[in-house]
C-alpha cells in the first residue's frame, strides 16, 4: 500500500523534482489547516479539480471569504 504522499505524487504525474515535494508538503499542510485530509486533496485532484480551485478553496477556508457564485465577467 502506497502512502499518502506516493499519492499524491501519482496524482501529479512522473516529475521528480525537490522542488515538486516541497509544494506536495506545503498544500498538504495548508489543506490540513483547514481541515482536508491527503485522502481529501487526493480524491479532488483525482476527480478532476484542477490545482488552482483546489489552492483557492483553501485560501477562502483559510480567510474565511466567500467566492462569488457568478462570474464577474458576465
Amino acid at each position: 500500500m502506497k502512502s499518502p504522499f506516493e499519492q499524491c505524487l501519482d496524482a501529479l504525474g512522473e516529475v521528480r523534482d525537490e522542488n515538486v515535494y516541497s509544494a506536495i508538503e506545503r498544500l498538504v499542510q495548508a489543506g490540513e489547516q483547514v481541515g482536508f485530509s491527503v485522502h481529501d486533496l487526493i480524491r479532488m485532484l483525482g476527480g478532476g479539480m484542477n490545482l488552482v480551485t483546489l489552492l483557492d478553496i483553501i485560501e477562502v477556508r483559510m480567510t474565511g471569504t466567500v467566492l462569488p457564485t457568478q462570474s464577474r465577467a458576465a
